[in-house]
């Protein structure tokens, strides 16, 4: 990723910018992809040491992402509670989508408590996704 690949992905957006965080590869991928073609910039994260450095880029660049959608479990890095705490250290009003494939988890459960303005059970329907974001950002 280039020095302003933040800025230039965000600038592209005609309908947001997300900040997408998942550990599957496939899963950031087809997203990303998807969201493309319906007028989204989607900048991708791994895990969400990740995550937390491109968010910094962007408040730095003043392109804060609209949404940011983290994965609940990370195995090898930073899930969702972590990220989000870290970031609304960053900026209190950011937008975040929890997702997991954990329908029962207490998080999603109780996501207002953790800083998460909504949830995604995955595996869920593109238009599920689409719903929640656009939704997000009309707040």
């Amino acid at each position: 990723m280039g020095s302003d690949s933040v800025t230039d992905a965000v600038g592209a957006a005609s309908r947001g910018s997300i900040l997408f965080m998942d550990d599957d590869g496939d899963i950031r991928e087809v997203t990303a992809e998807l969201l493309h073609e319906f007028g989204f910039a989607v900048v991708l994260a791994e895990e969400g040491s990740e995550a937390i450095s491109i968010y910094e880029k962007s408040l730095v660049d003043n392109a804060v992402f609209d949404v940011v959608i983290l994965d609940l479990v990370v195995p090898k890095g930073l899930g969702a509670k972590d990220t989000i705490a870290r970031l609304h250290k960053l900026n209190p009003s950011v937008k975040a989508l929890v997702a997991s494939g954990y329908s029962n988890d207490y998080i999603l459960d109780n996501y207002k408590e953790f800083g998460f303005c909504g949830t995604l059970v995955k595996p869920y329907k593109f238009d599920e996704l689409l719903d929640a974001i656009t939704t997000l950002i009309a707040r």
